[in-house]
């Protein structure tokens, strides 16, 4: 037993916060901004994305640019595949219901649906059973390792070409979350990282092994050597008289061997699969 000198719950704050009498003290609601350049284009993502990279800051951006560009890759005629994990999507999930009309008219639709999703395993196995229902090829990645990437992958036969439409981000295809935590995505068509984001699929659909990753960084293959690789570079930095600098964000960090001194960091690879992040050189 111990003693806290503290709330235990600290959920009970969200009931709190409903009351009437803290109206005075909450802030008041912050409404997500489309970015202009979405604006211009009119709802037309693909054109958007062609025309260069795109890295969205939510919840300060608004989310529904990732919907819109899942739901117009659903109805359009042009698009051949879309493939998407699936982490953690919430109940009434539009990014679902778009990957299940694109299965009913026909569209190769391929959705990796992690079951260990903490809180949210019902819902995910409920959203894998209607996605089946509908022809989509639903897979549950790799046995022994959690899928945490959150990536979408759209081939689309374009007028000059085949071309990888992307989207790559730090938080969940979930509409209601997207509105409070802080996270990161980025859409593109860079070649080199749509043919790697296609091999992505292939090693976590069990299709093929991992390869020699050149744009990408994924574990359990090499993400976390990447990251300590930086971060002795910036201590051989300071060490020589220059500038040093590391910045991070994260949601939470444990990994003993990222965090250790130098001289007893780890090389082993990490236990979480598909966390993907952008090598140096990319557009990320």
């Amino acid at each position: 037993m111990y003693a806290i000198d503290g709330p235990l719950n600290l959920g009970s704050f969200w009931a709190w916060w409903n009351l009437p009498g803290y109206a005075a003290q909450r802030d008041e609601s912050y409404a997500p901004q489309t970015p202009r350049r979405v604006q211009k284009h009119k709802g037309d993502i693909f054109s958007l994305i062609r025309q260069g990279d795109l890295l969205l800051h939510h919840p300060y951006e608004g989310f529904e640019t990732v919907v819109d560009f899942v739901e117009q890759a659903g109805k359009d005629p042009d698009v051949l595949a879309i493939k998407q994990t699936l982490y953690r999507t919430g109940r009434n999930s539009p990014i679902v219901a778009a990957l299940s009309h694109a299965a009913e008219r026909d569209k190769q639709v391929t959705a990796l649906v992690e079951l260990k999703a903490r809180f949210d395993e019902e819902a995910n196995i409920e959203w894998a059973r209607q996605l089946e229902r509908v022809g989509a090829h639903v897979v549950y990645g790799l046995v022994g390792l959690k899928t945490h990437c959150k990536v979408t992958l759209v081939v689309r036969n374009d007028p000059d070409r085949i071309r990888r439409y992307m989207h790559l981000g730090t938080g969940n295809y979930n509409p209601a979350t997207a509105k409070m935590y802080t996270d990161l995505g980025l859409m593109t068509c860079d070649d080199r990282i749509g043919e790697e984001v296609a091999l992505l699929f292939n090693m976590m659909t069990g299709y093929s092994l991992p390869p020699k990753w050149q744009k990408l960084a994924v574990a359990p293959h090499g993400l976390r050597e990447w990251i300590i690789e930086r971060i002795e570079r910036e201590i051989a930095h300071r060490q020589a008289g220059r500038d040093a600098r590391i910045v991070a964000k994260m949601n939470a960090l444990v990994d003993g061997a990222s965090t250790a001194p130098p001289r007893r960091a780890s090389r082993s690879s990490s236990s979480s699969a598909g966390s993907a992040a952008s090598a140096p050189g990319s557009p990320a």
